[in-house]
């Protein structure tokens, strides 16, 4: 996994670099300059000619850009050129050192920026603004950002932003209100939070993250996480070869209704595939033949409306818990203001219309967090917005919020967006594998029955949450390149793809 800081955290590491350590700051922008020439070398490897524009602020950022200026004059085959913006009387000390530098060479900037993009330069590289920027860009900066963005789509010049598109705030991912559109960023240290939050992945392109010190002392951890898909294969618990349909635990699915049976069926084959020992369905009899029709492995309980002695029987039988896909808000409302459900200890995983239901029982949760007990959700946005309605609109992308409501209701929180949140309330993993072609319907159901079964092995909910959130992740990716296109993939596509997915063979073919 690799580490994700706030602008905050990578100062107070900068400034144990420079204060605690005594690295003096120039060397720091030595080497990520030398990340930004290298990669400007390595576009210009692939059909690129060699006409370079860089365009700087002038505080530390446009000071790395103006060393990266410097390199790439030193290598000759590159025609450089630079224009500044900015008040001069805003510039920073670093700033100063690299224009001296720069203007004994004979550097002779650029008067305007329309001027500097009539040269057709190749690669643009972004040194407007650094991580430290928060406020809304100025109409003259706003300008200068849609011409970069403007000539970029007209052209086929590519954009390589230093540290962060300026314009995009490092923590949220959110436009400040325009931000360059970038083909590679180039950052250090750490990767920023807000390259993969809100709009930053449709700012940054590839990220790459260069070193500029030694490792973070204690006292500085980091609780934020991007996920890789190796990480899967590393935290799926190792089947046990002597172990039986018990051993591998038994899934409760309370799910569907006459009016959709489909996710009842999608999440009940996705615990299966996912390595469920066995799978029992709760739903309306009206669904029985289907059920056995298309999932006979799967055992069938017929419940059209709660049964309070029936219920409590197989809530002891099974292991965990799915309570939701396609059940019906009304229903699923009736379930759990049962005693038999408030009194369930299993683990528990609350998808779709059981969480519409939970919006206005959040007790339910409250008396679980009490009693210690394990439970998943797994909101999508519009979900999310109904559970937690006192948060602001976009909640489900605060790394803050989503770690702040996990602790306060004592839940493990998958709020599935672009990027996918999921935290126990201390770390937050966020989860940008996969594909857009995954926002289809029934994708949810997937999900939550790959969930409901690894939460039946795994050593903990949020391990179990994670873990589905990455295989679901993977099985979409193999989805969408055997359907030939991300557009036309199906849930049910997804589900197909599970067996090869848990395969170890299988993983580490997706590396």
């Amino acid at each position: 996994m690799k580490e994700l800081c706030t602008a905050e955290e990578m100062r107070s590491y900068e400034g144990y670099l420079m204060e605690t350590l005594g690295i003096p700051s120039l060397l720091l922008m030595e080497r990520a300059a030398s990340y930004v020439a290298q990669a400007v070398c390595d576009m210009c490897r692939f059909g690129y000619s060699r006409k370079v524009l860089i365009v700087a602020g002038r505080g530390n950022n446009g000071a790395d850009g103006l060393a990266a200026a410097r390199m790439l004059c030193e290598k000759r085959e590159f025609s450089v050129s630079v224009y500044i913006a900015g008040n001069s009387s805003h510039a920073s000390e670093a700033w100063l050192v690299q224009d001296g530098i720069l203007k004994r060479m004979g550097m002779v900037y650029e008067t305007g920026l329309d001027t500097a993009l009539a040269q057709k330069p190749d690669v643009i590289v972004d040194a407007l603004f650094g991580i430290g920027f928060h406020r809304q860009l100025s109409a003259e900066v706003a300008a200068l950002v849609e011409s970069i963005n403007r000539y970029r789509a007209e052209t086929e010049s590519k954009v390589i932003s230093v540290d962060i598109p300026s314009g995009l705030h490092a923590d949220s991912g959110r436009a400040l209100p325009v931000a360059v559109r970038a083909d590679r960023t180039v950052t250090f240290g750490c990767r920023k939070r807000g390259m993969y939050l809100n709009e930053g992945r449709r700012y940054c392109g590839v990220v790459q993250c260069g070193a500029i010190g030694v490792q973070r002392p204690g006292g500085h951890d980091i609780h934020d996480l991007l996920p890789e898909s190796t990480d899967l294969d590393r935290l799926l618990p190792a089947r046990d070869p002597l172990g039986h349909k018990g051993t591998f635990g038994k899934v409760l699915c309370i799910t569907g209704s006459e009016e959709m049976p489909g996710a009842m069926l999608l999440s009940a084959k996705a615990a299966l595939e996912a390595g469920a020992g066995m799978v029992k369905v709760l739903s309306p009899g009206a669904n029985r033949d289907l059920l056995m029709q298309e999932l006979p492995e799967a055992m069938y309980v017929p419940m059209d409306q709660p049964n309070e002695a029936r219920l409590a029987k197989e809530l002891a039988w099974a292991d965990t818990v799915l309570l939701g896909c396609g059940l019906g808000k009304e229903r699923a409302a009736e379930f759990l203001r049962t005693r038999a459900m408030a009194e369930c200890d299993k683990k528990m995983v609350i998808d779709a219309d059981g969480l519409n239901a939970l919006a206005e029982q959040t007790a339910f949760l409250r008396e679980r967090k009490k009693r210690g007990q394990a439970t998943i959700l797994t909101p999508h946005p519009g979900e999310f917005v109904r559970l937690f309605p006192q948060e602001e609109k976009g909640g489900w992308q605060s790394p803050e919020r989503v770690r702040a409501l996990a602790v306060e209701y004592g839940a493990v929180l998958a709020a599935k967006s672009a990027t996918t949140l999921v935290s126990d309330g201390t770390y937050v993993y966020y989860n940008t594998l996969g594909n857009d072609g995954m926002a289809t319907a029934g994708s949810g159901d997937v999900l939550a029955g790959i969930t409901a079964a690894l939460a039946c092995v795994c050593k903990d909910a949020v391990t179990a949450a994670l873990c589905a959130v990455l295989l679901h992740a993977a099985c979409g990716q193999k989805a969408a390149e055997r359907a030939g296109s991300a557009r036309a993939l199906r849930a049910s596509g997804m589900v197909k793809q599970l067996p090869d997915m848990l395969d170890p063979e299988g993983l580490r073919a997706e590396e």
